[in-house]
C-alpha cells in the first residue's frame, strides 16, 4: 500500500500543502487559519491515517531535527543525568539527541564535532569541551554554528554557556569541613587540570583555607589521572600515610574520584588507618545516601543544566536568541 504523502493529502482535502503544513505544525492560529479549516484538516488527517514524513519535514524546514551532545564520559552519572534532561526537553520540541563521549581527549572531541556537523548534519551541538583553547570553535566552519557549552568555560571565548558556580561550591564545602573541626584537608583533583571547572574548584579550596587561617600545603593537592583513577588514588593514599598522617579530611573534586576512593578505603590496609578521616565530594550521587560513611557534598543542579542548555540551543537554532548568554547556576551544600 502506497504511503500517503503531503501532496496526496492536499489533493484530497482541496487545500494547499503550505496550509496543511501550517496546521500540522501547530501554526494555524499564527497564520490566521480559521478554526473550522484547522479542524477539517486535523479530522481528515486522522481519518486518512496520514503520518508526516520527517525527511520531508527536514527538506521543507532546512533542519535535520537532530542535536549532538558531547560530554567527557556518558557513564558518569553527572553527564548521563544531563543527557536525559536534554533529551526530554528536545523531545517535546520534536528533536532527537545524539550522545558522544570525548574521554577527555581533544583529538576525539575534534573528530566528534566534525562528524556531527558534517556527516550527521545536526542542527546544533551542546558540548562539555576538554579543549585548552577555543581554536577549534573559532574556525569559520564552526564559529557561526549553533552551539552551547556546558560545565566548562573555554578561555577568552565569547560563547553561549550554561555552567555552575564551581568556585562558590568549593568554598562552601571547605568551610563545612573546617566547621567540623578539620584542620588539614587534602584535595584530590582530576586531569586535565586546566579545565575551568577544576581550576575554579582548586581556587575555591585554596582561598577557603586562607580565609580560615589554615596553611596551604601544596603536597596535599593530589592530581588524579582521568585514565588511571584507582591506581593514582592508591598512590596518593600511600603518600598521605607515609608523610601526612595527621590529615583529617579528603576533598574530592568530582564524583568519580569520590566513589573510587570509597572503594579503595574498603581495603583493610586503609580502612583501619583512615577510618575517621572525613570525605567530601564536589557533586552528589545517590550512593552517598545509603552508605554508612558520612559524605559532605556539593549538589549541582544537574537537570537544570540540561534543561537550560537545551532551551538555549533551540532558541539559537530558531534565531530567536541573538546575544550570547552566560548562565551560571548555584550549587547547594549537603551535610551528612
Amino acid at each position: 500500500m502506497k504511503k500517503l504523502q503531503l501532496e496526496d493529502l492536499a489533493k484530497q482535502l482541496g487545500y494547499s500543502k503550505t496550509l496543511i503544513s501550517m496546521v500540522l505544525n501547530g501554526k494555524g492560529d499564527q497564520y490566521g487559519i480559521s478554526k473550522k479549516t484547522q479542524a477539517a484538516v486535523l479530522n481528515a488527517v486522522s481519518d486518512l491515517d496520514y503520518t508526516p514524513n520527517k525527511f520531508a519535514r527536514a527538506l521543507r524546514t532546512g533542519k535535520s531535527f537532530f542535536v549532538g551532545l558531547i560530554v567527557a564520559d556518558i557513564s558518569n552519572p553527572f553527564y548521563s543525568t544531563i543527557a536525559k534532561s536534554i533529551e526530554s526537553q528536545l523531545f517535546e520540541k520534536g528533536y532527537n539527541l545524539m550522545v558522544c563521549s570525548s574521554e577527555e581527549n581533544e583529538e576525539r572531541e575534534k573528530k566528534l564535532v566534525e562528524m556531527l556537523f558534517n556527516q550527521q548534519g545536526v542542527d546544533g551541538i551542546i558540548v562539555a569541551s576538554c579543549f585548552k583553547s577555543a581554536d577549534l570553535y573559532t574556525q569559520s566552519r564552526f564559529y557561526k554554528s549553533p552551539m552551547v557549552f556546558i560545565d566548562r568555560l573555554l578561555p577568552m571565548f565569547n560563547a553561549n554557556y550554561v555552567i555552575i558556580d564551581n568556585y562558590g561550591g568549593s568554598v562552601d564545602i571547605v568551610n563545612s569541613l573546617v566547621k567540623n573541626k578539620c584542620k588539614k584537608i587534602a584535595c584530590f583533583s582530576i586531569t586535565p587540570s586546566y579545565l575551568s571547572t577544576i581550576e575554579d574548584r582548586i581556587n575555591g579550596y585554596k582561598d577557603a583555607l586562607k580565609k580560615n587561617n589554615l596553611e596551604l600545603d601544596e603536597n596535599l593537592l593530589k592530581a588524579i589521572n582521568f585514565n588511571n583513577i584507582e591506581q593514582d588514588i592508591i598512590m596518593a593514599l600511600d603518600n598521605l600515610l607515609k608523610n601526612d598522617k595527621d590529615v583529617d579530611a579528603i576533598y574530592c573534586l568530582n564524583n568519580n574520584i569520590t566513589t573510587t576512593l570509597l572503594k579503595v578505603l574498603k581495603d583493610t590496609k586503609y580502612n583501619k588507618s583512615l577510618s575517621k578521616i572525613k570525605i567530601a565530594s564536589f557533586d552528589d550521587v545517590t550512593l552517598f545516601d545509603i552508605i554508612d560513611r558520612k559524605i559532605t557534598s556539593v549538589s549541582q543542579p544537574v537537570e537544570e543544566i540540561g534543561k537550560q542548555s537545551a532551551s538555549l540551543l533551540l532558541e539559537i537554532i530558531d534565531e530567536t536568541q541573538t546575544n550570547k548568554s552566560n548562565i551560571v547556576l548555584k550549587t547547594s551544600l549537603i551535610e551528612r
